[in-house]
């Protein structure tokens, strides 16, 4: 458990933390960027039970006094941030409390008190400029590693103030081999393994997910009877869509979908496709020529650009649709 065995691909990023711990010269903040599901918390918390580690060879040895503590999650020096408020929403009392008014003690039995801070990109100015004092001088006995998806949800001074460490994805095949490992199917493996945007953690989560299959199963049946509809039906379809208005992940659906219809088009070889259980309806689609599929991709991919910029929902999606069908 929380071994730096267990971190598939980032290899460079895993021996940097090594040489940290072999070496003592760690940091005092560590910003670790990924996206949800990359294995920020696997390799937080394994640098931090390496870095408290009472080993004399390999860190963390998974035996000594600190480590048998983080594995039973009672560690007396790993804190880990919370959000005081339920529900949970980071506020600038949580960082005075559990941050400003006890990082000056000293820790309870080791050399270093290791603050971890989950979703650090969701603290508010206030909150982050609280933080930021300690940053600017904390105490020789504190690191603070903190978890984002987003950089740029950060003031600048503190990024100015802490290693940047950044989760590169790993490998569609990489994410399929592992979850394979845990008995899922070739094809299904395969599958998430795209959706999850080479994030092992996204994929795991994926693979619980009764709600994202009901959601594919939907999009996926409604994707391959568009081309058959009228006007109105796509328009009806639109408002059909609402249902996941705060559920972009009904785009990756969609995205992936035109993906496997070129893939088909112009490889026409099964073993390349992503979503092989809906195969016959992929070639059924690829009649079309390469070109009109793109463009449908396209669609697909400004639809997404808009709702960033939060453009009326219904109004892109139909603007969406109609740019289906016309293709």
């Amino acid at each position: 458990m929380y071994t730096f065995q267990e971190i598939r691909g980032n290899k460079s990023l895993t021996e940097q933390l090594k040489a940290v711990v072999s070496e003592g010269k760690a940091s005092h903040a560590y910003l670790f960027l990924g996206g949800a599901g990359a294995g920020k918390r696997l390799i937080a918390n394994t640098f931090a039970k390496a870095l408290q580690c009472e080993g004399e060879r390999q860190k963390p040895c998974g035996s000594c006094r600190s480590c048998q503590s983080f594995d039973h999650k009672n560690h007396p020096d790993v804190i880990y941030f919370q959000a005081l408020e339920k529900p949970p929403k980071y506020t600038i009392e949580d960082v005075r409390k559990q941050i400003v008014e006890t990082v000056d003690l000293k820790p309870f039995q080791y050399e270093k008190k290791i603050y971890i801070i989950e979703k650090a990109d969701t603290l508010n100015v206030q909150a982050q400029n609280a933080l930021l004092k300690t940053l600017e001088e904390p105490p020789a006995h504190v690191m603070f590693l903190l978890l984002a998806e987003r950089a740029e949800a950060f003031l600048p001074t503190i990024l100015s103030r802490v290693v940047t460490m950044k989760i590169r994805p790993l490998s569609e095949e990489t994410v399929a081999e592992y979850l394979m490992g845990t008995g899922l199917s070739v094809e299904e493996s395969h599958t998430l393994a795209a959706y999850s945007q080479g994030r092992i953690g996204q994929a795991l989560e994926l693979m619980e997910d009764d709600v994202f299959r009901e959601m594919r199963q939907d999009i996926l049946g409604k994707l391959e009877a568009l081309p058959s509809m009228n006007e109105g039906e796509a328009y009806l379809m639109a408002k059909e869509l609402e249902a996941y208005k705060s559920d972009l992940r009904f785009l990756d659906i969609m995205e992936l979908w035109y993906r496997d219809l070129l893939t088909a088009k112009s490889l026409r070889e099964e073993r390349y496709l992503i979503q092989k259980d809906k195969k016959e309806a992929i070639f059924r689609g690829a009649n079309e020529p390469a070109e009109k599929l793109a463009k449908k991709a396209e669609a697909v991919r400004k639809a997404r650009i808009r709702l960033s910029q939060n453009a009326n929902f219904r109004l892109t999606l139909e603007v969406m649709l109609m740019d289906l069908k016309e293709n």
